[in-house]
């Protein structure tokens, strides 16, 4: 669509002789709506986008400018017939406003006419942004920087109908704050500098990109009445700017540092419902709109049904019948017959609880950069994830369900290695399109960090949850259409579908993503400890050293250290075209492409190294068969080493342009933060630990889980603070 408008844009450029620039622009509204505090907010945010952007006069209410925005007059006395409650739904519902809306543009006299039609303030304000993305080249990529245009001429042809229409009547993200991410300290400590502040910068960024609900963990808190007194303001900011906004908390879940309902005997004395009611007293000294409960203590856990069905059943009634909130809870990716220490199984419902319990919203949730209908998602014990599809099909008819899947995951998965991986695009693409097929009323995106990427990961989600009827036709998705809006330069966008595609086949398709990724602490436990969570190899490393036989090293080189080698040597081409390319791109493009490359060529060195570091595991094993003293295998250490170095060297580089304190992400913190990790999410990347550790494992054949471990295990699992 905006290609197709710039091409417009170009031709006239060249065929109409008295072109001239905007001299003005008005946005034309009546006294009540500017009186409307969420209307006046984006009202007052766009006026000052569009004046950066052009460079001229941009006013309320100036009918002599050459560009009118006309805004409706919104009908107060009829706003609850335009919100979701009017969908009749069979079970209990998540209100919001229909926010849809359409903008309509025609030349009258020496002036072009835009005239926006929507039912709620909120489509007010969604409907300004989407102008200003969608059409006017506007990028609101991360919550500390965007790119404003230059407006020197109005970029659009004259007459046109557009319409915007929201996939998911709510849509919005989860900052999963139990990891020591960009906004944990922000979210969670009263003490962070211009903690508030942040957080606003990051609600403004939801806004801007017309999503509508925000989501993050509490964690234990020293003082929980100074924590809510510290995070209303947020709140209720959120609230101003059409937000819902919802808390994660657990019902007694112990790992992690998450903030319990209740906590048993010796830690209280007080019973669990007496302990919940006193609890959520307090958190409802804000105006939360969803408290999203943790049932089980781990994801492969579910203890005593039973009771965890009585206390959901308690909690519910509190948050909807005292608090006129919701309660949402997250469905796992294990399988039932996967999860461990099941008590005592939950009882038949009442007809009343059974009513009560439809309250409850859930959130289905898939992990990393797995969809719902991809043949092979090797993850929790899994061989796919088509049983949460067929869940999802199932509780979307009883109760409010929404997908919950993952932009980044994290632990020695992607950006803590780190890696840039493609294919979470096209999948989080797909299982859109998929979810929007089906009617299902909500996208929750699970968020772990913006570095190395992954910004453009979660900016993407967000804008692919609406869908554009342009002049009547309707507009189809791309994986890296953004990348387009970017750098709006094709053969750009060519090279990153075609190091996607690469991904895509070698990384996830042919799995390699097994042995690329870094090994968690379960990994190497022996059996029954040994609990999957992301791939890996079908062997352990130490059966590699200690238990392969030749034909077993034939194989392993074949099906895994030629593809990676193959894989990195093809990606090559594109990563050095990118980056050695003069592609006349602005001051901020440039830096954007070099952040981009940067991460793909680390992706890639990654999967060189890891096939040195394999072929140097297996020569060591080969040696020992032969029982030879040959050490030419030695070679592939030094190899390994100089690409670590390689990579080392572009870390340092990245970390130059982090948008966030380095000493907050990437380096040891202070007194330890919030969190059960002493450390931001990006320190493992600050010297390539996982890497070294790699190599040291072959040096010295230790391959048990608290070799050079950077995890504090006690810690994690809840056993000490």
């Amino acid at each position: 669509m905006k290609k197709q408008l710039f091409l417009i844009y170009l031709i006239s450029i060249f065929l109409v002789s008295n072109l001239y620039g905007i001299n003005g622009i008005s946005i034309l509204a009546s006294r009540t709506l500017l009186e409307n505090e969420l209307v006046q907010k984006s009202v007052d945010d766009c006026l000052v986008l569009l004046k950066k952007a052009c460079q001229c006069e941009v006013k309320i209410n100036d009918r002599s400018q050459e560009i009118l925005l006309f805004l409706p007059n919104i009908d107060t006395n009829n706003l609850m017939l335009s919100s979701t409650l009017g969908n009749n739904a069979s079970y209990p519902y998540i209100d919001y406003p229909i926010h849809h809306y359409e903008w309509t543009s025609q030349r009258v006299n020496q002036q072009i006419h835009l005239q926006l039609n929507t039912a709620n303030f909120i489509g007010i304000s969604f409907g300004l942004y989407g102008l200003l993305q969608e059409q006017l080249w506007f990028a609101f990529y991360h919550p500390k920087e965007s790119i404003i245009p230059n407006l020197e001429f109005w970029p659009l042809t004259e007459d046109f109908t557009w319409k915007a229409t929201p996939r998911f009547e709510k849509k919005g993200f989860h900052l999963h704050t139990m990891h020591p991410l960009e906004l944990t300290e922000p979210l969670l400590n009263p003490d962070c500098p211009n903690g508030i502040a942040q957080i606003k910068e990051y609600i403004d960024w939801l806004v801007r990109n017309q999503q509508n609900y925000f989501e993050f963990n509490l964690l234990e808190s020293e003082d929980l009445n100074r924590w809510i007194d510290y995070i209303k303001p947020a709140v209720d900011y959120a609230h101003a700017r059409g937000i819902l906004i919802g808390l994660d908390v657990s019902l007694h879940m112990t790992q992690q540092k998450a903030f319990m309902l209740y906590q048993s005997f010796p830690a209280s004395l007080k019973s669990a419902k007496k302990q919940i009611a006193q609890n959520l007293a307090i958190l409802f000294q804000a105006d939360w709109d969803i408290i999203a409960m943790e049932t089980s203590q781990t994801e492969f856990t579910k203890g005593n049904e039973s009771k965890t069905q009585a206390l959901q059943l308690y909690i519910t009634d509190l948050i909807v019948n005292k608090y006129h909130a919701h309660l949402a809870g997250r469905q796992h990716v294990v399988k039932n017959e996967n999860l461990l220490n099941k008590v005592a199984s939950a009882d038949s419902l009442t007809q009343a609880q059974q009513h009560l319990d439809a309250n409850r919203a859930v959130y289905i949730h898939t992990v990393m950069f797995y969809g719902l209908t991809d043949k092979k998602a090797p993850v929790y014990k899994n061989e796919n994830l088509l049983h949460l599809l067929d869940l999802l099909k199932k509780e979307k008819e009883v109760r409010e369900t929404w997908y919950f899947p993952e932009s980044s995951y994290w632990i020695t998965f992607d950006h803590s290695v780190p890696m840039l991986l493609m294919p979470y695009l096209q999948t989080r693409l797909d299982d859109i399109l998929l979810m929007d097929s089906l009617n299902v009323k909500g996208h929750l995106t699970f968020s772990s960090g913006w570095e190395w990427g992954y910004w453009l990961i979660d900016w993407s989600i967000a804008r692919w949850s609406w869908e554009h009827t342009f002049n009547h036709k309707t507009q189809k998705p791309r994986a890296t259409q953004f990348l387009a809006d970017l750098f709006q330069d094709q053969s750009i966008v060519d090279q990153f579908n075609n190091l996607g595609k690469l991904q895509q086949k070698y990384i996830k398709e042919d799995q390699l993503i097994r042995y690329m990724v870094a090994q968690t602490v379960t990994d190497e436990l022996p059996a029954p400890f040994n609990i999957e969570f992301h791939p890996r190899p079908e062997k352990s490393y130490k059966w590699m050293r200690k238990r392969a036989n030749q034909d077993d090293i034939q194989i392993i080189t074949k099906n895994v250290i030629q593809p990676l080698l193959e894989f990195a040597t093809l990606g090559d081409a594109s990563i050095n075209e990118l980056s050695t390319q003069d592609y006349s791109l602005t001051a901020t493009q440039n830096k954007i492409l070099k952040e981009l490359t940067c991460a793909l060529s680390v992706t890639n060195l990654r999967a060189k190294h890891k096939a040195h570091t394999l072929a140097f595991l297996l020569g060591k094993r080969a040696a020992s068969l032969n029982k030879t003293s040959d050490s030419n295998w030695k070679e592939h250490l030094v190899n390994a080493q100089t690409t670590r170095l390689q990579a080392q060297n572009l870390v340092t580089l990245q970390e130059q342009n982090y948008r966030y304190p380095i000493d907050l992400i990437a380096r040891k913190i202070e007194n330890g933060g919030k969190t059960a990790y002493d450390f931001g999410y990006l320190y493992p990347v600050s010297n390539l630990h996982f890497w070294k550790r790699e190599e040291e494992q072959i040096i010295q054949d230790k391959y048990g889980p608290f070799f050079m471990s950077i995890w504090d295990i006690p810690r994690i699992l809840g056993i000490v603070d």
